[in-house]
């Protein structure tokens, strides 16, 4: 490495670097501390363009381990920044007695090494409500009725002649 004249190295150190356009974003300001705190963990093992981009390996029991908290709650940082899209997962982990592999994870803000998929920044389109999965005004429930004087229900559907 090369030193100037005051014996310090031209090299810069590695560092994280978040942007004032993401932190302002409505899935950023959403995200609870520990959210935030687990995207700052894949941030920090992401190493640069060409070599993990959609290969960053982290579990739910080492987040668990880091930030001190349970493996649900760890899990559920996840999963908060899944639905607001800062992460996608390319490689699903196991742990069984014979396989312990770790998910592995994508940062949506960068292109996907893996994949060859361009960056997404899904989680500049998040807006709150944004993640549900059931749409209103769908029945989730099959619509049931009694079924003669029993009191048992059945599916409309399928009796033979409606009772």
């Amino acid at each position: 490495m090369k030193r100037d004249s005051k014996g310090n190295t031209s090299k810069a150190g590695r560092h994280s670097r978040i942007y004032h356009w993401f932190y302002d974003t409505p899935a950023w300001q959403s995200l609870n501390a520990g959210a935030r705190a687990t995207y700052l963990m894949l941030l920090r093992r992401y190493v640069g363009p060409g070599t993990n981009y959609g290969a960053i390996p982290l579990s739910v029991r080492e987040i668990a381990d880091e930030l001190q908290v349970g493996k649900s709650t760890a899990a559920e940082f996840l999963a908060q920044l899944q639905e607001r899209g800062f992460i996608t997962v390319t490689i699903r982990g196991t742990f069984t007695h014979k396989n312990r592999r770790a998910t592995e994870w994508r940062l949506t803000e960068y292109p996907c090494d893996v994949t060859g998929e361009m960056q997404t920044k899904t989680f500049t389109r998040w807006t709150p409500g944004s993640n549900f999965t059931v749409r209103p005004g769908v029945p989730t429930v099959p619509v049931a009725g009694p079924d003669g004087t029993c009191g048992r229900t059945m599916d409309r559907q399928k009796t033979a002649y409606g009772t």
